[in-house]
């Protein structure tokens, strides 16, 4: 059985409130995954977010509680279909921080909900080196190319995926030695 930790020795996941909308605004700029709206439309946007089925946290470190992102996990389908999306300042973290906040979002999607059976992450070039080694266990579902127009050019979008099943062999044992005890 899964169990949804919110942190490990390093990494603390807190729920993201409204007023985490600039944060999360800089965040997702940073991160070169879109285009965003006007500020102010995105704030709108937020607070109808949080209030559906959508989970938000923001990312924090154990050792002194400094913000340095956010995680999310969004767009349930009947399929068993859920998509992952991160976004954190890089230049914040000390090496590992980032690969256990990605597997403390993904632990919690499959303990959070049982019908989940595949977790997808998206990136595009333009964030895809943030990801360091993270994204070398994942199995690369499909590139669309040109498929994002974002800084005035087209971007492929990249999608890899793991599966409960590949969570529960390799993933969930390595998150359990990162809990604190």
């Amino acid at each position: 059985m899964l169990v949804p930790h919110l942190e490990t020795r390093r990494v603390v996941f807190r729920t993201a409130t409204p007023d985490s909308a600039d944060d999360l605004y800089d965040s997702l700029l940073r991160a070169g995954l879109e285009t965003l709206p006007a500020l102010d439309d995105f704030r709108s946007g937020f607070e109808m977010a949080v209030q559906e089925d959508f989970t938000l946290f923001a990312i924090c470190l154990r050792s002194n509680g400094r913000f340095v992102g956010f995680g999310s996990l969004r767009d349930r389908d009947p399929a068993g279909h859920l998509k992952m999306g991160i976004s954190m300042n890089t230049e914040m973290l000390s090496y590992g921080e980032g690969a256990e906040a990605m597997l403390l979002l993904a632990n919690y999607a499959f303990a959070r909900w049982d019908d989940t059976r595949r977790l997808y992450i998206e990136s595009t070039e333009a964030s895809i080196t943030r990801f360091g080694a993270a994204l070398s266990s994942l199995r690369s579902e499909v590139t669309l190319r040109d498929h994002t127009f974002f800084r005035g050019r087209l971007w492929d979008m990249h999608y890899y995926a793991v599966t409960r099943d590949e969570w529960e062999r390799g993933g969930a044992p390595v998150l359990e030695r990162l809990v604190p005890r």
